[in-house]
């Protein structure tokens, strides 16, 4: 469904990532929702935000490293500048597994001039 909806016509997104099974986790081989957040974000608006639900192992936490720098890598292969506005732990999925919402603004895209 989403490459028939209208690009950057969203002023926020909630993602929960989908799990990729034993391909999942810090130390799993999947794409970390990368595919998902590719298609995701051409759909949002600039100074837009998303609410991004991941995965981490407890030593992740509280920074949740890999998973900013999953979406941090996507933003930047789509021309995107994003901040980071917060990361929290948000419920616990298996023993020292946490689901974590990091919520992002996109700033700026490639060729597009900010309006601020």
């Amino acid at each position: 469904i989403l490459p028939t909806l209208e690009k950057s016509s969203f002023d926020r997104i909630v993602a929960p990532r989908p799990k990729e099974g034993t391909l999942d986790g810090d130390q799993g081989t999947g794409d970390a929702g990368k595919d998902f957040l590719m298609a995701m974000l051409p759909l949002l608006k600039m100074k837009g935000e998303v609410h991004w639900y991941d995965f981490a192992a407890d030593h992740e936490l509280p920074n949740c490293d890999r998973t900013r720098e999953t979406v941090q890598s996507v933003c930047q292969s789509l021309g995107l500048e994003m901040e980071v506005i917060h990361v929290a732990k948000v419920g616990s999925i298996a023993k020292r597994q946490f689901r974590v919402c990091m919520d992002f603004r996109i700033m700026r895209g490639l060729n597009v001039e900010s309006s601020n």
